[in-house]
C-alpha cells in the first residue's frame, strides 16, 4: 500500500566562526573593551527549519513498480527491460529522489522513503538513451547512471541505488544469455509511442515513423530514432522477417530522425536518414516510411491526408 508522509529535509549545518569578544554568560547582550566601553554581540540567526519533502513510504519488505515507457520490452518476452532499483539494506530509514529522463516522452520523478530491506522498482519498457540520478536527501549526496539500448536484449539487467558512507552506493548486473537480435514475425509490427502527447492543438494529429521488410527475405537491421542533439529516443538492431515493421507514434511537434543501416553478405553497410520535421504535424494523418529493398537499399516515402489546415498548405499525397 502507497502512503505519503511529510518528512522535514535535513539541511547542511552552518558553522559560524566568532572573533573578537565573546558574549558573557549573563545574557549575552553586553561586554566591555579594554576602555571600559559597553559593546553589544549581535545573536545570529537561527537554523531556518527545512521544507518538509514530500515522500511515498514504503513499508518493510514491500516492494513497489514504476513503469517508464510503453513496450516493446516485456518481463516475459524475449526483450527484457531494463529495471532501476532503489534498495535499503541498512536498519535506518533511507529517504532519496529519483529522476529518470529520457529524451521523448516522460520519465519517472519521484521521492521516497524506504524502510529497512524496502524496494523500489523503475522498469524501463523502450530501448533508449536514459539519465538516471538519484539524491539522497539527507545528505544531499547524488549519483548519476547512463542507460543506453545496447542494455536492452535477452537477459534480465538492472542498475541498483542504496545508501552508502555518506552518499549514495550504485551497483548493476545481468544475467549472462547469449542473445541475438530481437525477431518482429513475419507481418507483425512493433510500435512504441514517442512524446509526452503536447501536440499544438486537440486537430494535430501525431506523425507515424517507421522501418518495413516488403522483401521475401529476413532482414537484420540497426535503427535509432535521435534528437537533434543526437540522444537515441528508440533503438536497436531488430531482425524484420518478410513483412514485419518496427516503428514509433511521434506524439510530439518536434524535429526527429530516423537512421537505419543494414549490412550484406560481405559486410557492407548501406544507411538511410530521414528527418520529420515540426512543419510536418498539421491536422492530416500522415507517416513516413523507410522500406527495405531487395537491391540491399532503402526507399523512403511519407504519405498524408490532404486536408486543409488553416493557413498551412495543402500535403501532397505521397513523396519518396
Amino acid at each position: 500500500m502507497q502512503r505519503r508522509t511529510l518528512l522535514a529535509a535535513a539541511g547542511t549545518g552552518l558553522a559560524a566562526a566568532l572573533t573578537g569578544c565573546i558574549a558573557s554568560a549573563g545574557n549575552g547582550a553586553d561586554d566591555a573593551d579594554d576602555d571600559g566601553n559597553s559593546t553589544t554581540e549581535s545573536t545570529p540567526d537561527p537554523t531556518p527549519t527545512p521544507e518538509p519533502v514530500d515522500a511515498v513510504s514504503v513499508a518493510t519488505g514491500e516492494r513497489l513498480t514504476a513503469v517508464v515507457g510503453d513496450g516493446p520490452a516485456s518481463d516475459d518476452g524475449r526483450l527484457k527491460p531494463h529495471h532501476v532499483r532503489l534498495e535499503n539494506p541498512t536498519d535506518e530509514p533511507w529517504t532519496a529522489r529519483i529522476d529518470v529522463s529520457r529524451p521523448l516522452g516522460p520519465g519517472h520523478t519521484e521521492t521516497y522513503e524506504l524502510d529497512r530491506d524496502a524496494t523500489v522498482n523503475v522498469s524501463l519498457r523502450v530501448p533508449a538513451e536514459y539519465e538516471l540520478t538519484v539524491t539522497d536527501i539527507t545528505s544531499d549526496a547524488e549519483a548519476t547512471e547512463s542507460v543506453g539500448p545496447a542494455d536492452f536484449d535477452c537477459n534480465r539487467s538492472w542498475t541498483a541505488f542504496s545508501p552508502g558512507d555518506g552518499g549514495v552506493s550504485v551497483s548493476g548486473a545481468s544475467t549472462r544469455m547469449a542473445c541475438g537480435p530481437h525477431t518482429v514475425a513475419a507481418d507483425g509490427a512493433v510500435t512504441v509511442a514517442l512524446g509526452d502527447g503536447t501536440l499544438p492543438t486537440e486537430d494535430t494529429k501525431p506523425h507515424g515513423l517507421a522501418v518495413v521488410n516488403p522483401t521475401d527475405a529476413a532482414e537484420t537491421v540497426e535503427f535509432a530514432y535521435e534528437t537533434p542533439a543526437g540522444a537515441v529516443a528508440f533503438g536497436g538492431t531488430y531482425r524484420l522477417e518478410p513483412g514485419a515493421r518496427v516503428g514509433a507514434s511521434l506524439t510530439e511537434a518536434r524535429e526527429v530522425t530516423l537512421r537505419v543501416a543494414r549490412r550484406n553478405e560481405s559486410g557492407e553497410e548501406t544507411t538511410e536518414a530521414v528527418t520529420v520535421e515540426e512543419s510536418q504535424f498539421d491536422c492530416n494523418a500522415s507517416n513516413t516510411t523507410v522500406s527495405l529493398t531487395d537491391d540491399g537499399g532503402f526507399e523512403a516515402r511519407t504519405l498524408s491526408t490532404l486536408m486543409f489546415c488553416g493557413d498551412a498548405d495543402p500535403k501532397n499525397e505521397s513523396s519518396t
